[in-house]
This record gives C-alpha cells, structure tokens and sequence, in this order.
C-alpha cells in the first residue's frame, strides 16, 4: 500500500508540474475574477489522458461556466453551505462556489490529473478547495447541503448512473444544481429551468451560432 502511495503521489507531482508548465493561465470568459490553467493547440494535453479517455479538465465548459455563473451573480445558493462539485474537472465551479462564500467544497473527480489542475487552480485564484480522487456515483451521499453538476449529461450511460446518484442525494435533503447546454441525454423531467445564457459550445469555432446554455434546479421525478 505505501508503494502504491508513493508512486501515485509522484505522478501527480509529474502532473502538476506539466500543468503548470505547458498550460498558460487565462482568465474566464465572463467571469474575469477566475483564471485557470488551459489548454491551447501547442500545450500537448493529450500526453495526460488517461485510458482512452480525453483530458476533459483541461478545457472550461459551456455547462460549468453558466453554473458559475449563474453562482457568482447569486451567491446566496452556496455561501456558508458545504459543497460538492461532482465531476469537477478544472474546478472551476469549486472555485466559484469558493469566491461565493461557500463555507467547505469537495471537488471530486476520477481523474487524477483533473484532482492535480483542480489543485493549481484553486492556488491561482486564492481559495481552498478540498479534493477527492472518486467515483461516487455508486456509493452513498456525500455530506454535502449543495451539489453541483456540470455537463455530465453527455454520455447514456454515465447520464443514468448522475441521475440514480442525484436522486439519492434530493432524498438526503441536499440541493442539485446543473448546468448544460441542452445535450441529449438531459433528464429535462427532471429539473427545474432557472435561468439561460447564449455560449458556444466547446469544440465549435468562436465564429459558431451560440446556443443557450441553461441552468437548472433538480427536482427529481414529478408526481
């Protein structure tokens, strides 16, 4: 067990270290008061994906960045709440949640590397971010008032196992927020629409029609 330790803290020190050298720092667009570390076109990313697996952390998102938002303009949601940014990815709702008073933030994620940029970047923009290297879709609710979730809609599969955990959680009393772009395996049914914001969508050219990016309250099943 100490090796395994020892060899998994020496790949994400190997981690950050890429991270911090190849990913330049740039501000959030529409909200400049968050900066993180990104990827762009020469930063040779891909040398950390993991299993096939894009590094989807190094990117922002549309879903992430409406909830954040929408967060930022209304940080009654979380501040003085504990928080669990499901699916973080760069943290960058973590950190809005942070810079919005929230009182404790679990950012969780099963990618390594994302846990080693969700580090970085707290750093950079002067909060504390607690992480955690998990999939907690199968276990039991985490102890958290607030639960936030963005663009973890993308997929069938993984969309029913975020669903079954969210319903579980709004049976543990927590509040759901989620933020995405509309994708098809959103459980509209399910939610709440609170507020909407034209993004483009990540992978699309800046020159591309934007479509609106929505957040949302999860409800669960309607009676």
């Amino acid at each position: 067990m100490a090796r395994f330790q020892e060899e998994r803290q020496t790949l994400d020190i190997d981690a950050r270290g890429f991270i911090k050298d190849r990913l330049p720092v740039a501000p959030v667009p529409g909200l400049p008061d968050i900066r993180l570390h990104l990827a762009v076109p020469q930063s040779g990313v891909w040398t950390l994906a993991r299993d096939g697996v894009p590094p989807y952390w190094a990117w922002f998102w549309p879903g992430g960045l409406v909830l954040a938002r929408h967060i930022m303009a209304n940080p009654d949601i979380v501040a003085g709440r504990t928080v669990l940014d499901l699916g973080t990815g760069s943290g960058l709702l973590a950190i809005a949640a942070a810079l919005s008073g929230a009182d404790r933030i679990m950012a969780c994620d099963t990618d390594a590397n994302a846990i080693a940029a969700v580090a970085l970047n707290a750093a950079l923009n002067s909060v504390t971010v607690q992480t955690q290297h998990a999939d907690l879709l199968d276990g039991p609710v985490p102890e958290a008032e607030i639960v936030l979730v963005g663009d973890l809609f993308y997929e069938s599969t993984l969309a029913g196992r975020v669903v079954a955990f969210l319903d579980r959680c709004l049976a543990a009393h927590c509040r759901i927020y989620v933020g995405d772009i509309g994708r098809e395996h959103l459980p509209r049914d399910r939610m709440q629409a609170l507020g909407s914001y034209p993004l483009v969508d990540f992978g699309e050219p800046a020159t591309a029609e934007p479509r609106p990016a929505q957040v949302w309250r999860y409800i669960g099943a309607r009676a």
